[in-house]
């Protein structure tokens, strides 16, 4: 049986690193210690932390290992805490709470679909990436509802994109591509730089007297 992959999750294999340059912060040099810098630097740990604990998830689980596994399943719920907590100092603790069960939401899909993966169940992996889509629009909507320097369509290619990554990772992990895996490793990295300073660029523009 073959997977459906939406056609949203098919732009992780033909979006540049930068999706749309006027969304993406400014390169202009900035004083070593403004919050804006800070909060670009925190946000790029933040989401580089949870690309490299899934894939640390994945490669266990492939592996068969489950102590392994968890341990990397915990950190990923431990770094999905931290992003949605970075929020509530600027839109209230209500918000970081949503935001948390939208990623966990993402968690959820992506770690449904190594699972299917490793159980061969083809079955398993398409409603997971139907899940994986859905949550990106959701994940979409509540951001560019919070924030209208993010354009909501623009999110939904960012983060389809992104859970086209986890996809194609997971399934060159399966079929040991390694070399495969080490091009989606490093689009994937590229990728969530981009995303994390489009997130920081827009708060920076929201908040001003913030920054």
């Amino acid at each position: 049986m073959n997977i459906k992959i939406p056609a949203l999750l098919l732009l992780a294999f033909c979006v540049q690193p930068v999706l749309n340059p006027s969304y993406a912060v400014t390169t202009q040099p900035a004083a070593a210690d403004s919050a804006a810098l800070s909060t670009r630097l925190a946000l790029r740990d933040l989401w580089v932390q949870h690309i490299f604990w899934i894939r640390n998830y994945a490669m266990a689980n492939q592996a068969g290992n489950s102590a392994e596994a968890k341990v990397a399943a915990d950190q990923v719920v431990a770094n999905a805490t931290a992003i949605a907590n970075s929020l509530a100092p600027l839109y209230g603790q209500p918000a970081a709470d949503q935001m948390l069960k939208l990623l966990a939401g993402h968690w959820g899909a992506v770690k449904h679909y190594s699972d299917a993966t490793v159980a061969k169940n083809s079955a398993g992996k398409e409603a997971a990436v139907n899940d994986l889509t859905s949550n990106a629009k959701a994940i979409a909507a509540f951001l560019a509802k919070a924030n209208p320097n993010l354009p909501e369509p623009t999110l939904v290619a960012m983060l389809s994109a992104h859970g086209g990554h986890h996809v194609a990772q997971i399934d060159e992990l399966a079929k040991k591509d390694y070399t495969g895996e080490a091009k989606t490793e490093e689009a994937m990295r590229g990728h969530i730089l981009v995303l994390a300073d489009t997130l920081t660029s827009a708060l920076v523009k929201q908040f001003p007297d913030k920054f």
